[in-house]
């Protein structure tokens, strides 16, 4: 004995695991603070590299202004570049030139003999760099005027060292002048941590704010997630109220569009079982009545049988009718196509002059500019038969029928005319709806849904079916067909 083994377990498809809830309004108001703070940061960096660059120039240019007043002394007194040899040489003239010096505030100047201190300003300076043995090796060092920082027990220094000989004195010196630059950086230090610190409350401020923003922002999703929550298939008549012509306010759009294509679907859905329970109940309970009080003799059994036979075709029929009512419903119902409307018009003709003896008339208004119709050729011509159809039921024998249309400015018209009867006014609007018959006189063949098909294959074109009629004077059914088909499948076409 063979069992059966079991089958697989079924995998979700396009469920993924549930995770902690990631608010969008964190996440608006995340980003916003971290393109805000990105800003602020490079704003301050940006504020606190221009104002040390700005010292730096502002300092390098006193300093350059001492060297230009040191070279202006040593030429007058014959050191390099001098006319001759400075009296006592090298020590002499850095001598001299510290007595005559006064420095300005935070600035002070020293002097190397032979990579080795020699004389200071007389100021007593912020702090004793002579004895920075680092700094004066970098001074002994220099060959050419340099430029350079250096830390201290003040804080920041710059200074500038300056290689000077004296023609005929052998040794080789080194005059260094620095300048204190650390109560300027405090100072810039001291704005950058204000502007820090108001761009942090300006931070906090945009926080709140955004918060809020981000509120009303988000507030069509909550309200399209709560709405998308509460729908089921028994009410799903509930919408997104659209205020915004924004992203937001276009997905509420599209998401009420949804719903319209639902509900619609579930009605269509709903009606078409109701309608099947309606009106195949009558036949069904025939058919069972019959069946169960089958008589025995040949005569009464024949009538029974064809009793049950004719409403079996009616039953097919009328379930016929119904699916095709609903399938001219459904988005997808349309396959356009590229087709002529003369040969349309001829092609119902043929087929309508076979119905019944009646007077066919070709009433078409050739458009020789315009000739192209882009729709579905099997339906457009099932709605005309149908429209055919019920002229002929409603049209004495011989009766005139006219099949046309014609070509206008940006639609097409398809018409049926006939010489019956006619639809009093009362009914006009009725008989497009399903199961539902016109007066007496235009009789009551049929399950009453031929029209309501041929609205549907209208509507399923953007387009509409109009009725003109009186009684007495016959009716004219229209089918009014945009040139431009908006097809699910296909998508908006003009030919």
């Amino acid at each position: 004995m063979r069992t059966a083994e079991p089958a697989p377990p079924k995998q979700a498809v396009g469920m993924p695991g549930r995770h902690p809830l990631r608010s969008i309004r964190v996440r608006l108001l995340g980003r916003m603070l971290m393109l805000v703070g990105l800003t602020l940061a490079s704003l301050t960096g940006a504020e606190s590299f221009i104002l040390t660059a700005r010292l730096n120039e502002r300092v390098d240019r006193e300093l350059a202004h001492d060297i230009e007043a040191f070279r202006s002394f040593a030429t007058t007194t014959g050191a390099s570049g001098g006319a001759g040899p400075a009296p006592g040489g090298l020590r002499a003239l850095f001598v001299s030139y510290l007595e005559g010096y006064i420095p300005e505030h935070g600035q002070t100047l020293i002097t190397l003999v032979d990579s080795e201190p020699y004389r200071r300003s007389a100021e007593e300076p912020p702090a004793r760099l002579d004895t920075d043995s680092a700094l004066m090796d970098r001074a002994a060092a220099v060959r050419s005027p340099s430029y350079g920082d250096a830390k201290s027990a003040a804080g920041s220094v710059r200074f500038v060292a300056v290689p000077v000989t004296v023609a005929g004195d052998a040794p080789r010196g080194v005059l260094v002048i620095a300048t204190f630059t650390q109560q300027e950086r405090d100072h810039i230090s001291e704005s950058i941590r204000i502007q820090i610190c108001l761009g942090l409350g300006a931070m906090l401020l945009s926080a709140c704010v955004g918060w809020i923003f981000a509120s009303r922002i988000v507030a069509p999703l909550r309200l399209l997630r709560d709405t998308a929550r509460s729908i089921h298939e028994s009410d799903i008549t509930r919408r997104i109220p659209v205020q915004d012509r924004d992203e937001i306010g276009q997905l509420a759009g599209t998401f009420n569009d949804m719903l319209d294509r639902l509900d619609d679907a579930f009605s269509t859905k709903r009606q078409f079982m109701n309608d099947v329970g309606h009106e195949l109940r009558t036949p069904i309970t025939i058919v069972l009545s019959r069946l169960e009080t089958l008589p025995d003799e040949p005569a009464d059994r024949a009538r029974t049988v064809a009793v049950v036979t004719d409403e079996l075709h009616r039953m097919h029929r009328m379930a016929e009718e119904l699916l095709m009512l609903a399938k001219a419903r459904r988005p997808d119902a349309l396959r356009p196509e590229d087709l002529s409307l003369s040969e349309l018009i001829e092609e119902v003709y043929v087929k309508a002059a076979a119905l019944a003896e009646r007077r066919w008339l070709l009433d078409f208004a050739e458009n020789p500019h315009r000739d192209t119709l882009h729709a579905d050729r099997q339906l457009l011509t099932q709605a005309m038969i149908q429209l055919a159809q019920n002229a002929a039921q409603h049209t004495e024998e011989h009766g005139r029928i006219w099949i046309g249309g014609r070509a206008g400015h940006d639609r097409v018209e398809l018409w049926v005319r006939d010489t019956g009867p006619g639809i009093r006014p009362a009914d006009q609007q009725r008989v497009f709806e399903r199961f539902t018959r016109a007066q007496e006189s235009r009789g009551r063949t049929g399950a009453g849904l031929g029209l309501a098909i041929v609205k549907a294959i209208a509507e399923a074109h953007h387009g509409e079916v109009r009725l003109d009629s009186s009684p007495g004077r016959g009716a004219t059914f229209t089918l009014l067909i945009p040139y431009v088909t908006h097809a699910l499948n296909g998508g908006p076409h003009r030919p």
